[in-house]
């Protein structure tokens, strides 16, 4: 599943980052690897931009964005 679909409030972890180019060269950058723990803050109406979490950091990316994030449940 992707970030995206993560609900605000829930944690998650992160699998991949898929796609290629600067888009995710710069979600690479900013520290969105896999096995980092990331939690969804909030999601504006329409749901983007979507707000999460990321080491105490806020970070608001786009749907577009947040598709290309592959995430598990951190259970």
């Amino acid at each position: 599943m992707s970030l995206e679909q993560i609900l605000p409030g829930n944690s998650c972890i992160i699998t991949t980052v898929e796609g290629s180019g600067a888009i995710r060269q710069r979600l690479l950058d900013m520290g969105l690897l896999p096995d980092v723990i990331v939690r969804v803050e909030r999601k504006a109406p329409g749901g983007d931009p979507i707000w999460i979490n990321l080491g105490g950091w806020q970070i608001a990316l786009r749907q577009k964005e947040a598709r290309t994030i592959m995430v598990k449940d951190p259970a």
